[in-house]
């Protein structure tokens, strides 16, 4: 895509709004550069001007700089099961290494309180998402040992389809059920208070993961099919599906899946995918879902992490209240985030009984249990 010079004036009534608000950003790749070519994320790096992957939209100082509170970091591997559940481990591990080497800034974060306690002193809280159930690889217990790792959402599919879930990116599946370890899986985080994120998933499993989670559902990051009809996009019965669960959608700034064409967009993209679910589902379900560093290349206007706050005059240009951007920026996700952790349910099956029983055939429709 080609590049045009484009600028937004933010006012000073902007940034300060900006710096008042509670910000949340659901899917930040910036784990891949840091650790394929040893990208010190502490440390501020040149913004990629164009498509230029291995340079960093996101690192401590930028992230900070933009006004972000709390940031997912997407935990992801190779599309393919083998050792990949070894490989998101080392993930993990890195991810805690970096907030340990820089806990004068930032704080790990596993709760909506620690992102509040953060906050309060002056710290970004740092929580994890992990990419793709093809990790498991094919254990619906690694859901559990993932959670206790500090993970809390995981993407049911990734580009690659999996024992749990259909991928969008399938190239053979026009349709697609939610099979035995599907149910169990939605179930089993829907125990643990852990977010279900149908980021990249197939629209048939979508509508399924919605009826089955007994709490909100998200998509991480994502963008709309109506704008811009492509596979990984959502189309308006998904936004209704996961809006229908009290659930929230974080808008991508990823210029490929935002708008068609040769040229890359400015960031009024990004608001008129969020006109869209506004128009659809109402204000509640929008949040933001940056996917900076996932190999994108990002709209005019923004430049990386640090110029976030332009994104939030463009809300305010385009006529969204102080109550709405707001919620957008983060009050939103934060909603989600305590109804999963406080309607969680205690367990009564464990995840070997449940796979013990699904290898068996003994488990009656594929349901866990959970008492409320």
């Amino acid at each position: 895509m080609r590049r045009e010079e484009y600028r937004v004036e933010v006012s000073e009534e902007t940034m300060e709004f900006h710096r008042r608000a509670l910000v949340v950003d659901l899917h930040t790749d910036c784990l891949i550069a840091a650790r394929i070519l040893g990208r010190d994320l502490s440390k501020r790096h040149k913004a990629p001007s164009g498509f230029m992957p291995w340079r960093l939209h996101a690192d401590i100082p930028k992230l900070r700089e933009g006004g972000v509170d709390a940031v997912f970091l997407g935990v992801v591997t190779h599309p393919w099961p083998r050792k990949a559940y070894a490989r998101a481990v080392r993930v993990i591990h890195y991810e805690r290494y970096v907030v340990t080497k820089n806990s004068d800034v930032v704080s790990p974060a596993t709760t909506p309180g620690d992102i509040e306690a953060a906050r309060r002193s002056g710290k970004m809280a740092v929580l994890m998402g992990v990419e793709g159930m093809h990790m498991l690889g094919g254990r619906a217990e690694r859901i559990e040992d993932l959670y206790r790792l500090g993970v809390r959402y995981i993407t049911m599919a990734h580009f690659s389809t999996n024992r749990f879930a259909t991928s969008s990116a399938d190239p053979i599946a026009r349709q697609a059920k939610l099979g035995t370890l599907g149910i169990q899986a939605v179930d089993l985080m829907n125990g643990l208070g852990m977010i279900v994120d149908v980021s990249h998933t197939h629209t048939d499993i979508i509508a399924e993961v919605c009826r089955r989670s007994s709490q909100p559902v998200i998509v991480s990051h994502g963008a709309v099919s109506a704008i811009r009809p492509v596979f990984r996009n959502l189309t308006d019965a998904d936004i209704r599906n996961v809006a229908g669960t009290g659930g929230v959608i974080g808008l991508i700034y990823a210029a490929n899946w935002l708008s068609p064409g040769r040229e890359v967009p400015d960031l009024g993209v990004v608001i008129d995918h969020a006109d869209h679910i506004r128009r659809l589902v109402g204000v509640d379900h929008i949040a933001l879902g940056s996917d900076w560093d996932g190999f994108i290349e990002i709209p005019r206007g923004m430049g990386d992490a640090a110029g976030l706050p332009a994104l939030t005059q463009l809300f305010f240009n385009r006529g969204y209240s102080s109550e709405e951007v707001e919620k957008i920026l983060g009050l939103n996700f934060m909603r989600v985030f305590r109804e999963v952790t406080t309607r969680k349910g205690k367990r009564v099956s464990t995840a070997n009984e449940l796979q013990a029983g699904d290898a068996k055939g003994n488990v009656a429709n594929g349901k866990a249990e959970w008492s409320r």
